[in-house]
């Protein structure tokens, strides 16, 4: 069948959206966000984190001053847009209002009220009429009359109790570092959670961890698998080595803690003027596909990335 989109109500996440074919399907909100709220294979759960009852959420005096009394930021869950660098309090626009969107073929394409740091976001998205291939096309567009700086940022909150498996950068560049891996200070190196070797490295999500943990990376290969509930979330972002990315050169970033992991991409940095737009795309596709290796043994990990992600 072709794709079908209708209005839905889902959860407590209010008014939404259902896109859908033969083999997958995606929510995403209106009522709030937006927020691709679910992906997943037909039969199989969510590989998106839902925060149904918004513990995750920023509502301090700083915050409430900065954007008006009683407003509050909820991460619902799902898949969103911001800017980097992170700043506190600015990055934590809050949104939960309604978008505005319009359906046009198989793709839809949102856009939520500008923000107040000058900020107006949009989002389209695609599903394939026969596959779970979904493309996102992020865009950020300055609105005010001086210029800012910014990366977008493409964040993916996954489910708990998956793995994540990425590749570190194996290009010989003879007498110049190949790869970098930025920490956090929160991180620890040795955190049991994570594993790096050579050529990939693994994050596992904890629903008992005490800590969280974050790294960046410069993923020259463009791609992430999360899994998780028998599905394998596949993710793959551009890389443009002549490009500055932030957080000392990272267009790969990757966070967990005790509730969810994100897998997150980001564009590069640019400085905007006022009418100015910055983009970033991602590719995802979904597979019934559980992890058939060893998250902490380099072999196992090159093993079955070469037999099962197909990188066309």
């Amino acid at each position: 069948m072709s794709v079908k989109i209708n209005q839905i109500e889902y959860k407590n996440y209010g008014k939404c959206l259902k896109m859908e074919n033969d083999t997958c399907e995606l929510i995403v909100t209106v009522d709030i966000g937006p927020r691709i709220i679910s992906y997943k294979l037909h039969g199989k759960e969510n590989v998106m984190k839902e925060d149904i009852n918004r513990n995750i959420k920023n509502d301090t005096a700083e915050y409430q001053e900065y954007f008006g009394e009683g407003e509050a930021w909820y991460i619902y869950g799902g898949h969103r847009l911001w800017s980097s660098p992170e700043r506190y309090v600015q990055s934590y626009i809050p949104d939960n209002k309604p978008v505005s969107y319009e359906i046009k073929g198989n793709s839809i394409f949102l856009k939520p009220e500008a923000a107040k740091t000058g900020e107006a976001f949009s989002m389209k998205v695609t599903l394939d009429e026969n596959s779970s291939r979904v493309s996102v096309f992020h865009s950020i567009t300055n609105i005010l009359d001086e210029e800012m700086t910014l990366a977008p940022w493409a964040l993916t909150v996954l489910a708990q109790g998956g793995v994540e498996v990425f590749p570190l950068n194996t290009k010989d560049t003879g007498l110049l570092s190949n790869r970098r891996n930025v920490l956090w200070p929160y991180s620890d190196i040795n955190d049991k959670r994570f594993f790096i070797s050579n050529k990939f490295a693994t994050l596992s999500q904890d629903k008992n961890a005490e800590t969280s943990f974050k790294i960046g990376i410069n993923n020259e290969d463009g791609w992430a698998a999360y899994f998780v509930n028998e599905q394998m979330f596949l993710k793959r972002f551009p890389y443009n080595e002549n490009a500055e990315y932030p957080d000392y050169g990272c267009n790969f970033e990757t966070f967990t803690n005790a509730e969810f992991l994100e897998c997150e991409s980001l564009g590069s940095l640019q400085t905007l003027g006022k009418g100015d737009i910055a983009q970033l795309s991602e590719n995802w596709e979904l597979f019934e596909l559980s992890p058939e290796f060893e998250a902490r043994n380099e072999e196992s990990i090159e093993s079955f990335v070469k037999n099962n992600i197909i990188l066309d």
